[in-house]
């Protein structure tokens, strides 16, 4: 995956400016016992990048956004998520 601001290549998503991000919501996701996939997200984060990881973590985070932007809780923990995702860009 590539950081469009610096040109920068990383070898896993767990490297990228938005991994904390990507790891808050996992952190949110098994606090409110919806673990499920979580062992499953944890591996694609340290995997070698490649298209369809690249493409995984692009969807993940795209929902990550919505959920964020459709939230009209102004107390939800989603809402922190999207000002760290304004502020990593």
């Amino acid at each position: 995956m590539i950081n469009s601001n610096y040109g920068k290549t990383y070898d896993t998503f767990a490297e990228h400016p938005l991994a904390p991000i990507y790891f808050k919501y996992i952190e949110i996701l098994v606090s409110k016992d919806l673990n499920k996939d979580v062992q499953h997200l944890l591996d694609i984060a340290h995997a070698p990048m490649t298209n369809g990881i690249s493409d995984e973590i692009a969807e993940i985070m795209a929902a990550i956004y919505r959920i964020i932007d459709e939230n009209t809780d102004r107390t939800n923990e989603f809402l922190e998520l999207g000002k760290q995702i304004d502020n990593a860009h």
